[in-house]
């Protein structure tokens, strides 16, 4: 799995006032110049048309390549045929600026958000992420125990398949989407040599 905005930890400081001009040349800078700048970050704001500059370049930068290997890596674990593949994406936001930053998930998966390192960020600890951090918790240690994350606490999670593509999206009110953010996951597979 992944963190939704994971490129927030590694972006610091945030620059909210982005203009598409240097949003274009960061994704430049950071595709290459044989990839369509244009064409990444339309698709991009096509999904997520109230983001702001800042915001896209984080999506982007996330996915390429953070985001777009953990889908391959469960799709072909998945093609294996061998055992089930589930994959999950973190959506939980700590605040407007770091969001879903890397590493985030660590806490909730060991239930351990009160005791937890606090050098990379300072987190808020509400009832709602402690009923985040025991129902991941469960999903971890039910899977290390039994190889199914699924538990009483989350909606039905299948398993991960390049047809259905079910993840679930770890919030608040933790739900399964089938492949989210297709469009954009496409643009980048072939930005990164995948199709």
């Amino acid at each position: 799995g992944y963190n939704r905005t994971e490129e927030t930890l590694f972006a610091r400081p945030a620059d909210l006032d982005l203009t598409a001009t240097e949003l274009t040349a960061r994704i430049v800078a950071r595709l290459g110049t044989e990839v369509s700048p244009g064409h990444v970050i339309g698709t991009y704001r096509q999904a997520h048309p109230t983001a702001i500059p800042w915001d896209l370049f984080i999506l982007i930068a996330t996915d390429h390549p953070r985001g777009i290997y953990a889908r391959e890596l469960a799709r072909r674990k998945a093609d294996l045929g061998r055992a089930p593949a589930y994959l999950y994406r973190f959506d939980w936001e700590i605040d407007a600026v770091l969001k879903s930053a890397h590493a985030l998930e660590i806490r909730f998966v060991f239930d351990n958000i009160h005791h937890a390192e606090t050098r990379l960020f300072d987190m808020p600890v509400t009832p709602e992420a402690e009923r985040l951090a025991g129902t991941m918790s469960r999903a971890w240690t039910t899977f290390a125990r039994t190889g199914n994350p699924n538990t009483a606490a989350l909606p039905q999670w299948p398993a991960y398949s390049a047809r259905a593509r079910a993840t679930m999206l770890f919030n608040d009110d933790s739900r399964i989407a089938h492949d989210p953010d297709r469009e954009p996951r496409l643009v980048m597979e072939r930005v990164l040599g995948l199709t």
